[in-house]
Parts: structure tokens; C-alpha cells; sequence
């Protein structure tokens, strides 16, 4: 078992090589396209004596990112736009990949994934390769990440917007954000036509012109109680961006450019049942627009989680669930979970023997089964990765892989 994590990268950065193999002991890791390139923008930085060359530093951040537990989102603007259009309900909280294929046999159906061209691209910076192309993206992200005119264009996207002030000063941040979301809402979805909401969040992301009449036909044709209805996920990232707007407007937020970049990070909350970040300017957002079913951990708790793990660890001893009751970990754990009914209900050896011949077969049917298309929730979900031997095994004990199930000799 573990849970899916969004981490940004004041989060990510601040976790060192321990704490990582921890995180991925009780978390599955969901990478950001954001984080990703974030860390690729790195490749741009001054060199500074005393200091790592940049290349260094994006090397050592990537091999932070490991292959087992882990995955990339796909990118929150397909998903913006097949929410609008109905192709995309729901994130689950868990991470939403895009399938190779879907394989539909007489017994099973599933879906079956390889690596993304970000997965491609941080195994290579492991290695420390990079090629052209990663630093004219990085370059590109560097100067984007430095164009104040940025800002100054995003507020210009909101005069439906700018009346919303505070009338009553409450006495912190949170509770005031908390006000200005109801007032938000009443105006989106309350004082606003539903087209005219719905062609401001088409208008912001940028939509496909084309696909306009498409989505507002949703609207008109089908049956949706509101707009939460007919594209859930549009709608709560169209919030999150209001109401930094609105913060702007209300003097509760900075216009750094490196804010409106951190929002992305947001976009993402919903494909997790946990939040990590050390930036008080997300934390505040994030209260605020309250991801559905998911937690906020900060990075001080997730590092003192680790510690207390580690000093209770015995050397290659694998836990079913955190070793430590008085941590976050497993409170949220428990809260997931409800332990001690996992502990009653825990597999027999008859059970675990079943399973893994189940593994096996769809191992199998994930290589030979026939393609095809299925209506609902699949059976399996393959993932195809590739690990290098210096890469923690995913047993779990914390060990390098060529040190534990995939002994030197193998490996040569």
C-alpha cells in the first residue's frame, strides 16, 4: 500500500537522498511536468565558487526522482480541456497517465503504459547527459520564469473580477481567502451566466477555439445541475487561478512572477491524497481552494516522519505501514486506511500465492493480450519502467538494486 504525493520543488529540494528512499516506502510519488522542468531551468543558473556547476545540481536532483513508485501526471492542460469536453470526469486522487494501449481479452482488460518523454529525459540527467535540446528548453524556461510583463497580462484576465474586495477584515490570511472564495463562487457561478463562466475559463486556458461550440453545446444539450457538473476539474483549476487574482486585488499576495508559475503545482493537488510544500504563499492557497480528499504535510513534518522511521529501521527490514505511530505518515495513513481493520483483514499466505499467479498472468496478458477498447474500470495497470542498478530496490529495504534483488553479477 502507499499513498499518492504531489511535492513541489521547495519540498523536493529540501528532502535529502535518506529521506527520499523513505518517502517512496510509504508514498507513490507523483511528479509534476512543473517539477520536472523546474529542475531541467536549473541547467541555466550562474555558476557560483564554491558551488556545484548547475549541471551538477540537476544530476543530483534527478537521481532524487527513482523509477519505482513514482510517475509522471499528464500535463494539467489536456486535462483542462478533456474535462471540458467530457472526455475526463474525475481525478481519483491518484496520478492520471496517458496509456500506450488498452488490452481487452476474454478474462481481463486493462491498460498498459511505457516511459514518458520525462521519465526518458531524467534518466539521461541521472547519467549527467544532456543534449541541445534540454538547454534550449532550460533557456526558454529561465527567461519565461524572469518576464514580469507575465504578471501585469494575467490581471488584465479578470476585470469580471475586480469588485471583489474584503469588507470585513478578518484576523488572518486563511479565514480572508476563505471569504473571498464564497464570493468567488457567488460570482462565477450565481451573478455570471453559465456561458459567460464558461467562456472566461475557455478564454484563460486557452482553449482550442474549435472546441468552443462543442463545450457550450454540453451545456445547452445535456443534463448538468452546474458547472461543477460538467467539467469539475476545469472548474477547480479556474479557482485557483481567481482566487490569486483576487488575493492580488486584496493585498494578500505578492506579484512575484515565481508565484503565478507555483500555481501550477496546485493544478496537480487533485491527482494526490497528499500536498507537500515549504512556500506559505501555496500553503495559503491551498487551504483555500481545498483540494477534495486530500492532506497537507509540510516538509518539517515529512523530514521528522523520516528521521523517527530511520531510527527505528533495522537494517534491510521492510515495513507493511509506518513504523511510527506519532507521525504524520501514519496518520494519514490511518485516516486512508483505517490500520487497524488492514491489520484483521491481512492477506493469508493461500491469498498472497493467488495473487502473485495473478501478477503473472497479467504480466502476460499485458505483452500478448489483444488491443481493444473497454467501457469502465480496468482490471490491471502495467507500467513499464526501466532501473539502474544504483537505483533503491523496490523491495523496499533501501538498498541499492545491484546490491539486493538484482545482484552485480546479474547486472553484467
Amino acid at each position: 500500500m502507499s499513498i499518492p504525493i504531489v511535492l513541489d520543488k521547495s519540498t523536493f529540494q529540501g528532502l535529502n537522498y535518506e529521506d527520499i528512499v523513505e518517502l517512496h516506502k510509504y508514498y507513490i510519488v507523483n511528479i509534476t511536468p512543473l517539477l520536472v522542468s523546474e529542475i531541467l531551468g536549473d541547467l541555466t543558473k550562474e555558476e557560483k565558487e564554491g558551488r556545484k556547476p548547475p549541471k551538477d545540481q540537476v544530476t543530483d536532483l534527478a537521481k532524487k526522482m527513482f523509477p519505482y513508485n513514482a510517475y509522471v501526471n499528464m500535463n494539467y492542460k489536456v486535462l483542462i480541456e478533456k474535462s471540458l469536453t467530457g472526455e475526463f470526469t474525475t481525478a481519483d486522487n491518484r496520478p492520471f497517465l496517458s496509456a500506450t494501449k488498452s488490452i481487452n481479452t476474454p478474462t481481463k482488460k486493462g491498460m498498459t503504459f511505457v516511459e514518458t518523454p520525462e521519465e526518458l529525459s531524467i534518466k539521461r540527467w541521472k547519467k549527467g547527459e544532456f543534449d541541445k535540446l534540454d538547454e534550449i528548453i532550460a533557456e526558454v524556461w529561465r527567461t519565461e520564469s524572469k518576464d514580469e510583463n507575465v504578471v501585469e497580462e494575467f490581471k488584465t484576465k479578470f476585470n469580471h473580477l475586480k469588485d471583489i474586495k474584503i469588507k470585513d477584515h478578518k484576523p488572518s490570511n486563511e479565514e480572508k481567502f476563505l471569504a473571498l472564495k464564497v464570493r468567488l463562487q457567488e460570482r462565477l457561478y450565481v451573478e455570471l451566466e453559465p456561458e459567460d463562466t464558461i467562456n472566461q475559463v475557455i478564454d484563460y486556458f486557452e482553449i482550442n477555439p474549435d472546441l468552443r461550440e462543442t463545450i457550450q453545446g454540453r451545456w445547452k444539450n445535456e443534463v448538468h445541475p452546474d458547472l461543477y457538473s460538467l467539467a469539475n476539474y476545469s472548474m477547480y483549476c479556474y479557482e485557483v487561478v481567481c482566487l490569486y487574482y483576487i488575493g492580488i486585488n486584496n493585498s494578500l499576495c505578492g506579484e512575484r512572477l515565481t508565484n503565478l508559475l507555483d500555481l501550477e503545482y496546485l493544478f496537480y493537488a487533485p491527482f494526490a491524497r497528499v500536498f507537500s510544500t515549504n512556500d506559505k504563499f501555496l500553503k495559503n492557497l491551498f487551504f483555500s481552494v481545498l483540494p477534495a480528499y486530500t492532506f497537507f504535510v509540510t516538509l518539517p513534518e515529512l523530514k521528522e516522519d523520516f528521521k523517527k522511521f530511520k531510527e527505528v529501521n533495522e537494517d534491510g527490514k521492510v515495513f507493511d505501514e509506518p513504523p511510527v505511530k506519532d507521525s504524520e505518515t501514519y496518520r494519514i495513513w490511518d485516516s486512508v486506511f483505517d490500520m487497524e481493520l488492514t491489520r484483521r483483514l491481512k492477506p493469508s499466505k493461500a491469498e498472497i500465492k493467488r495473487k502473485e499467479a495473478e501478477f503473472e498472468e497479467i504480466l502476460k496478458i499485458a505483452e500478448t493480450g489483444t488491443e481493444g477498447k473497454f467501457e469502465g474500470e480496468g482490471d490491471f495497470v502495467v507500467k513499464e519502467t526501466f532501473m539502474s542498478p544504483d537505483d533503491p530496490c523496490p523491495c523496499k529495504s533501501g538498498k541499492a538494486l545491484k546490491d539486493c534483488h538484482f545482484p552485480q553479477s546479474e547486472a553484467e
